[in-house]
């Protein structure tokens, strides 16, 4: 795919222009003005390997999964400068934008693990507080989109070489081409600049530090008030995909929990709350029982017998680490496909022209969901296992299934794991961290990190393999069985009941919005953020939440625009233009809209 240059030229002026912006202007106050450390090379190396580690194949698809979430990337640069515990803080609060953000059929919308690795060391770097360094970390996730389309578009050179070496039957040579030859390029453009970034960015944010605090403190309350209010959208990024059909009303009765209760909780409490609600919900309205209509098919499989468990496996972990290595738009993941085939066509073939056609058939375009999708991959090795014996099973049947397959299970990949698994598991691990106040926490708990990895360590290898086996073992209708069973769709409406209700209490815990405005009437001072808590304390929250939700999934406007709108209308809005009322002298003041 041919890179547009006018719209990559447009996008980076904007990105650079913000980010300028946010150096300029970023002032923590004194309450929440951390230590500096200013950051050595080895500092800035280390965290740029950070960054490539987690765009690389290296760690078993938890590179994407966890690596590249804030919260982690906070915590291993926390680490590395001497400030685990800020770092978890930093990491934690620049996650809660990126709440909601994902990543479906090879679109990029923001980059977190950019904002997380070199928007936590700039504040580290700069003794930023929390709030202050979400305001830094914002524009920084608008630059990896343009990283993203030159990996995307560069990397599909790769397939075409290892085509040439399909062609000669050489496995070896498909696989290299895949986990090997696109790393060094990858490399340069990850890592690089971010250690360059680190290196020298931070002192620039020091540097501007002393001038804003003399001269333009509204600023700073704006990009604070605008980083309380951008938690809305990472909120509201999951709901577009979770507040429709019978479940809807668990978010409304997940934001009046903590209410109840007195305020923010903890999350962990208000999972298990919510699992239990889930289980019931289900309970009732779809029932526990299920078809058993699945042994036949899988005794059929058994009886092939060429391959064994193991060799399942050396495809399974194949595929787990190397899918996304030389992802690209030309064919996606059709490189990745082939060489988790590997060891299968090592296995099954013997013949230079059967192992070349073999290798062929699977470099064509393919994309899906690599956990759930990992159960088209069982299929096809079925497939393979029976054409090896001797049935008649032709190319265009295995493409067929994988065409057929790859959507539907990308649809439903996606919306369980990214969708679902990791917006909750993030936010126990946040909880976790930094305990039940989770917006004005300035330190963090290793702890919190440690449970969010252990999550997706079950959830990604344990999840994946279930699936990637049952597809091997039931063949090619394990996809038939598994919807016939009616567990997928129990899954999929308990985690709806279960991600509604942790959306809403995480309106309480994370999103911040009040006015600091009042009315003089007759000599009298009425607040109006008095009158909207008569009504129902934090429904300002509540109501940016709704209306960026309607924004995104009824009027389909960018992420993007709306993180710009936002942190200008912060901005904006801590203009000291409205009457306000001193708390300690009780003097009439002049105060911004939004405080």
């Amino acid at each position: 795919m041919k890179v547009n240059k006018k719209q990559v030229s447009v996008a980076m002026i904007i990105s650079l222009a913000l980010i300028v912006v946010s150096f300029a202007v970023v002032r923590a106050a004194p309450e929440t003005q951390g230590e500096i450390t200013p950051v050595s090379w080895i500092m800035a190396i280390i965290v740029g390997l950070f960054y490539y580690a987690s765009m690389s194949p290296w760690f078993a698809n938890l590179g994407f999964t966890t690596l590249y979430r804030p919260l982690i990337a906070g915590t291993l640069v926390g680490l590395v400068m001497g400030q685990p515990g800020r770092g978890v803080a930093i990491g934690a609060n620049i996650n809660v934008l990126y709440l909601g953000w994902i990543s479906a059929g090879g679109s990029l919308p923001g980059d977190p693990g950019l904002a997380g690795y070199l928007g936590t060391a700039l504040a580290l770097g700069g003794g930023l507080g929390t709030e202050a360094a979400l305001a830094v970390a914002a524009p920084l996730g608008l630059l990896g989109g343009l990283t993203w389309s030159l990996r995307m578009s560069l990397c599909s050179i790769i397939p075409h070489w290892s085509e040439r070496f399909a062609e000669e039957g050489d496995i070896d040579g498909v696989a290299r081409s895949n986990y090997i030859y696109s790393q060094p390029f990858l490399f340069v453009i990850y890592a690089i600049p971010v250690i360059l970034a680190a290196k020298f960015g931070s002192s620039a944010v020091a540097a501007g530090l002393n001038w804003i605090a003399a001269n333009a403190i509204w600023v700073m309350n704006g990009l604070y008030a605008a980083s309380g209010m951008l938690a809305a959208l990472g909120i509201a990024l999951n709901l577009k995909f979770l507040l429709r059909g019978t479940v809807w009303p668990y978010f409304f009765i997940g934001f009046l929990v903590p209410l109840l209760l007195g305020g923010p909780v903890n999350l962990l409490v208000m999972a298990i709350i919510g699992a239990a609600v889930a289980f019931l919900h289900v309970l009732f309205t779809e029932g526990l029982g299920g078809s058993e209509e699945v042994g036949a098919a899988e005794e059929e499989r058994k009886a092939v017998g060429l391959l064994t468990k193991n060799d399942v496996f050396q495809s399974f972990w194949r595929w787990l680490c190397f899918s996304h290595s030389t992802y690209n738009w030309e064919r996606m993941q059709g490189l990745g496909f082939a060489h988790s085939m590997t060891p299968i066509i090592r296995k099954l073939y013997k013949s230079k022209e059967d192992i070349s056609a073999a290798l062929k058939r699977h470099l064509i375009f393919y994309n899906t969901q690599p956990d759930a999708g990992g159960i088209v991959n069982g299929i096809v090795i079925a497939m393979e296992e029976e054409r090896a014996a001797g049935a008649e099973i032709s190319d265009d049947a295995i493409n067929s299934v994988k065409t057929g397959l790859m959507g539907p299970m990308a649809g439903i990949g996606d919306t369980l794991q990214q969708g679902i698994l990791i917006p909750i598991a993030l936010s126990l691990g946040m909880s976790v961290a930094l305990g039940g106040n989770i917006a004005e926490a300035q330190t963090g708990n290793l702890l919190g990190p440690i449970l969010y990895v252990i999550l997706m360590m079950v959830g990604t290898w344990g999840g994946g393999w279930v699936l990637y086996w049952q597809g091997y073992k039931q063949g090619r209708t394990a996809v038939t069985n598994i919807l016939r069973s009616g567990t997928l769709n129990k899954v999929i409406v308990g985690a709806g009941v279960l991600g509604n209700f942790i959306m809403g209490a995480l309106v309480i815990s994370f999103v911040s919005l009040s006015t600091p405005v009042a009315l003089m009437i007759g000599g009298t001072a009425f607040r109006i953020q008095s009158i909207f808590d008569s009504f129902m304390p934090n429904l300002l929250p509540l109501l940016l939440v709704l209306l960026i939700w309607w924004l995104l999934a009824k009027k389909n406007v960018s992420p993007t625009t709306i993180m710009i709108v936002v942190i200008i209308v912060g901005v904006l809005g801590a203009v000291p233009i409205w009457p306000g009322i001193d708390a300690e002298t009780n003097e009439v003041i002049r105060v911004g809209l939004l405080g």
